[in-house]
């Protein structure tokens, strides 16, 4: 039983989490001299809603390649205030493992978002999701499985626009991170409790330069955490731009929680890289963890994530990636995975991914694949 822990670990990890990203624009816009998210998103964090010039950006670059063209329905975007959007995400996988049965996993989801603007530079966003099949964290041995909910709020901020380089955001919302990226299956964002149902309550400060950006913040309980693990912290993120032309952004991350359970100690470095059409993602974050309850002496886990894509076209990108995870006695882990992946954007209003991905555990020598499908649709206000 020992020996086949870590491949059912790695196999929950994959059904529940692999599925569960939200749909958004993917950081792989620095190959183009976007080394933030601010110019297209209202959020300087990104997610949430494009901004005017984000949807305009969004449309050419689909295959239909239009030009955006606001709707007419003045009433419900209260002339200008709000933007808001109304998107089904379906996502279906199949999934096998060494000396385990097939499984196949079919979840759809609706997603509604809005961001709504108060004058005098407040402005109030929220994301609220509704789905068929949970996707909660999975427990581990030194961690317990995260709260799921049919109806989940993931984001309920209020926004203070502080002159034209700074902004506070205060409410519910998954933490800053370093790449960004939608997926939060991956180890660097599911390992370091930035998974699907992560939603902490926080105060975090972006200020942003013209080649740099720093995202101090502080948080505590979301509200639905599990008994022990109400956590209370503090971190930050910096990076810069190194040359100037918003493609060579390099960055450190570093953030220390508390809870009855255990402490966190994270720190990170990370870049996104791009060249024409062609980019890289990698993060690295190094945390270390105490569990009394379970283990008499802290223990550290390594999380590593690479990615190499190429905009075929500006509407269709094709990616290679790779993981390692590392964890150290007495919760020995050691995974590492492989994935291809191919995105297209039809429309600003439809976008389809497929991917295929190889895990193997280093210590049980157990292998598991899986093969995913993603659409989806959305309104685009």
């Amino acid at each position: 039983m020992a020996t086949t822990r870590p491949i059912h670990i790695a196999l929950s990890t994959l059904l529940a989490l692999a599925a569960a990203a939200p749909a958004r624009a993917l950081p792989t816009m620095v190959r183009l001299g976007y080394a933030n998210c601010a110019s297209c998103h209202i959020s300087p964090q990104g997610g949430g809603p494009l901004n005017q010039y984000g949807r305009g950006i969004d449309e050419a670059q689909s295959l239909r390649a239009g030009e955006y063209k606001p709707g007419d329905a003045a009433a419900l975007d209260l002339w200008g205030r709000v933007t808001q959007d109304l998107r089904t995400v379906i996502q279906a996988q199949r999934t096998s493992a060494t000396d385990q049965p097939v499984a196949n996993l079919f979840r759809p989801r609706l997603i509604y978002r809005n961001v709504t603007e108060l004058g005098k530079g407040f402005r109030v966003s929220a994301l609220v999701s509704a789905e068929s099949e949970h996707a909660p964290r999975p427990g581990l041995p030194y961690d317990p499985a995260s709260r799921a909910s049919t109806v989940f709020v993931g984001t309920a901020l209020l926004h203070y626009r502080i002159g034209s380089a700074a902004e506070i955001a205060v409410g519910r919302d998954q933490l800053p991170s370093g790449i960004n990226l939608p997926d939060l299956g991956i180890a660097i964002k599911a390992r370091n409790h930035m998974g699907y149902y992560d939603a902490p309550m926080q105060v975090k400060l972006f200020v942003t330069g013209k080649r740099y950006q720093v995202v101090p913040f502080v948080y505590a309980p979301g509200g639905n955490d599990p008994a022990g693990e109400a956590e209370t912290g503090a971190g930050a993120l910096a990076e810069i731009d190194l040359l100037g032309k918003g493609r060579t952004v390099l960055g450190v991350s570093a953030s220390r929680g508390a809870a009855a359970n255990g402490d966190r100690r994270m720190v990170g470095g990370y870049a996104r890289l791009g060249f024409g059409s062609w980019g890289i993602l990698v993060e690295h974050d190094i945390t270390d963890r105490t569990r009394a309850a379970v283990a008499p002496q802290a223990f550290r886990q390594q999380a590593t994530y690479g990615q190499v894509f190429w905009a075929m076209r500006e509407w269709l990108v094709v990616s290679g990636i790779g993981e390692r995870l590392t964890v150290q006695q007495p919760f020995a882990e050691q995974l590492a995975s492989g994935k291809l992946e191919l995105s297209a954007r039809l429309t600003s209003q439809a976008s389809v991914g497929v991917s295929a991905k190889v895990q193997r555990s280093l210590l049980t020598h157990r292998t598991s694949t899986s093969v995913m499908v993603q659409a989806t649709l959305k309104t685009v206000r």
